[in-house]
């Protein structure tokens, strides 16, 4: 199944960088981390972009649950900002509670035009369910052009 919304604000990939996102999480998350994947490549400041997080779902994803997206340069943070996932996902094609079988979720959001072309930034993406269990957690560097 394919979830597509306006969420994620500065998640993506660098065309070099697929194989450098990895997950931070742990083996009790309840999303199985398996690859990442976008379009354009590479994503451009102030334009569409579309990220697909494959894995698998161990636990559905219920009403409640929320992405905190971080983004820092030399340390220095960035970019900071938790949003409420199920919300976002009402005008998608499957809103919470996402089911088990879904193996496959897209986020299409516009690239803010605050975002710095041609820096490689460190970002961090940490889902939690309302009850504070983590979904999931990916990290890793992103360049994106202008």
């Amino acid at each position: 199944m394919k979830i597509t919304s306006a969420v994620a604000t500065v998640l993506a990939l660098a065309a070099s960088a697929s194989a450098a996102f990895s997950s931070c999480g742990s083996a009790s998350d309840d999303f199985a981390f398996g690859s990442v994947s976008y379009n354009p490549n590479p994503p451009k400041v102030n334009q569409q972009l579309c990220i697909t997080l494959k894995g698998t779902l161990k636990n559905q994803v219920t009403t409640g649950a929320s992405l905190h997206l971080t983004a820092t340069f030399w340390g220095m943070n960035v970019y900071d900002s938790t949003i409420d996932l199920c919300s976002s996902l009402v005008g998608g094609a499957n809103p919470c509670p996402i089911p088990t079988s879904t193996t496959q979720v897209t986020q299409c959001i516009t690239v803010p035009s605050n975002v710095p072309a041609g820096v490689s930034l460190n970002i961090k993406a940490e889902a939690s369910q309302g009850s504070g269990q983590r979904i999931f957690c990916i990290s890793g560097p992103i360049t994106f052009s202008s």
